[in-house]
C-alpha cells in the first residue's frame, strides 16, 4: 500500500516516464478468461511506474492475453492491493424476474440474511456466487451497467439447458426471467451471453485454472477459498425460519453455487479517458493496472487487477475493465461496486488517506455509513467515493460509486 503523501510523487513519476519511450516497459497482462496473442498486437499507451504486469481483457468482444514469453522480465507482484471485488449493487423496481433470474437461471444462491424480504415480497435481495454477491435493493428505476458483467462456471452445460428450456415461450405466455440469450465462441472460449429484462449483460464462461501463489500467507486465490452465506433447503433451522422460501430457493448443505463468482465488470467510458483511469487506481490504491489498444476494435482499454496475479502470465483473479467508446453513453444511474482493500486495518486506513488526499471521499445519503474523516472510517471500517478524477488537475472523468471495505469489516466473507 502507498505510504503517506505519495500521490503527488507518483504523478510526477508518471509524467517523467511519459516523456520517455512509451514502449520501453510494455506491460500487457490478462483477465480471468484468456487466449494467446503476440505482444506485437498491443500498443502501450503509457509505461507505468510499477514493474508489474496486470490483467487485460475484453469483456464484450472476447478476452486477450499475451504469451508468457512476451511479458516483461521484471518480477510480477503476486497479489493486488485490491483484495476482492465483492458485490455489484443494482436497483430493481420489484422482485419480478430477479429471483428466478439470479437464483434459478444464473445459478447463484440466496443469502439467508435477506430471505425474509423474499417472504414479504419486497426489500433488498442478496444473490451470492462464491465470494461475491449481487445486491438488489428496491429502486423505482432499474439500474443498468453500461458495459457487461463476467461470471465464471466449472461447466456451462446446466446453464445452457436452463436457458433453452424457455425457448417454447411465446409472447402471450412469456415467463422468461430474462430478455434474451445466445451461445457464442469468443476467441476460442465457449461463452453464454445473457441480457436481463433491464438491459444488464452477462457473459458466462468456464473459469481458468486456479492461480497458485508462492506467498506462504496466501497460497490460494481468495475468490476460490471463501464463500458468502447460503440458504439451505435441508437445514432445519432455515426451514423453520424461512419455510417455503428455503424449499424454493435453497440449495443442499455441502453444495456450492453453480455460478462460482464475478470475474470482471466492464464499463464503457468516454474516449481518451482510459489512461487517466488506470493512473487513478495506480496512484491512489497502488493497484496493478495496464492500458492497451484492443487490436480488433482499436479501442483503448484500462484494466485494474484484483486478487492473485499469475507471475508467469499476469492473469489476475478478478478485474475492473474500462473500455473507451465513441457511443453516446447514458448518464450515471447510481449503480455501485463494493471491494475490499489490503490485508489489514493499516492497509485500509492508508487507502482512505489516499482517497482523502485525492479529494474524492463521498457520503451517500442513502446509507448509514457517513464517513468523511479518518475516525469515522475506522468506526465503520469502510468508506465511499464516486468520482474517478484526473489527479493532475482534479477534474472528474468518470462516475462510479465504490464502497471500499477493510478486511477486518464484519461482512468479510473470509471470517
Amino acid at each position: 500500500m502507498l505510504s503517506n503523501s505519495l500521490i503527488s510523487y507518483r504523478l510526477l513519476r508518471y509524467m517523467s516516464i511519459g516523456a520517455l519511450s512509451l514502449t520501453a516497459n510494455l506491460n500487457v497482462g490478462v483477465n480471468a478468461f484468456s487466449n494467446s496473442y503476440s505482444k506485437n498486437a498491443f500498443h502501450s499507451q503509457r509505461s507505468y511506474s510499477r514493474s508489474t504486469s496486470s490483467l487485460n481483457g475484453l469483456a464484450s468482444s472476447g478476452d486477450v492475453t499475451t504469451s508468457a514469453s512476451s511479458l516483461p522480465s521484471a518480477a510480477i507482484d503476486q497479489t493486488s492491493t485490491l483484495t476482492l471485488l465483492e458485490h455489484i449493487n443494482l436497483n430493481v423496481p420489484n422482485h419480478d424476474h430477479i429471483l428466478d433470474f439470479y437464483i434459478k437461471v444464473l445459478g447463484c444462491g440466496l443469502d439467508p440474511r435477506k430471505a425474509h424480504n423474499v417472504e414479504k415480497g419486497s426489500g433488498t435481495i442478496w444473490a451470492n456466487c462464491g465470494a461475491s454477491q449481487f445486491h438488489l435493493p428496491h429502486g423505482e428505476e432499474a439500474q443498468v451497467i453500461p458495459g457487461s458483467i463476467g461470471l465464471w462456471y466449472d461447466d456451462l452445460t446446466p446453464l445452457k439447458g436452463r436457458l433453452a428450456s424457455y425457448d417454447d415461450d411465446n409472447e402471450s405466455t412469456n415467463t422468461k426471467p430474462f430478455a434474451q440469450y445466445s451461445f457464442q465462441e469468443i476467441n476460442g472460449k465457449d461463452t453464454v451471453r445473457i441480457m436481463d429484462h433491464y438491459g444488464n449483460i452477462f457473459y458466462c464462461r468456464v473459469g481458468n485454472e486456479p492461480i497458485v501463489s508462492n506467498d506462504p500467507n496466501q497460497s490460494e486465490e481468495i475468490m476460490r477459498t471463501v464463500q458468502q452465506p447460503l440458504l439451505h433447503k435441508d437445514d432445519p433451522a432455515h426451514l423453520e425460519e424461512y419455510a417455503s422460501v428455503a424449499e424454493t430457493y435453497g440449495i443442499s448443505q455441502g453444495q456450492t453455487t453453480e455460478c462460482k463468482g464475478i470475474s470482471y465488470v466492464e464499463f464503457l467510458i468516454k474516449e481518451k479517458k482510459a489512461p487517466k483511469i488506470a493512473e487513478f487506481y495506480d496512484c491512489v490504491f497502488d493497484a496493478p493496472t495496464t492500458v492497451f489498444t484492443d487490436p480488433s476494435t482499436e479501442e483503448e482499454v484500462a484494466i485494474v487487477a484484483f486478487g492473485s496475479i499469475d507471475e508467469t502470465t499476469g492473469r489476475s483473479s478478478q478485474s475492473l475493465i474500462f473500455r473507451e467508446s465513441s457511443m453516446e453513453l447514458p448518464p450515471y444511474d447510481g449503480h455501485h461496486i463494493a471491494l475490499y482493500v489490503g490485508k489489514n486495518k493499516d492497509d485500509f486506513e492508508q487507502a482512505f488517506k489516499n482517497v482523502l488526499e485525492a479529494q474524492v471521499v463521498w457520503v451517500n445519503p442513502r446509507f448509514s455509513d457517513k464517513v468523511d474523516n479518518v475516525n469515522t472510517a475506522k468506526k465503520w471500517k469502510q468508506f465511499r467515493f464516486k468520482n474517478l478524477t484526473d489527479l493532475r488537475v482534479g477534474k472528474k472523468i468518470h462516475e462510479l460509486e465504490h464502497e471500499v471495505k477493510s478486511a477486518e469489516h464484519d461482512s468479510w466473507p473470509g471470517k
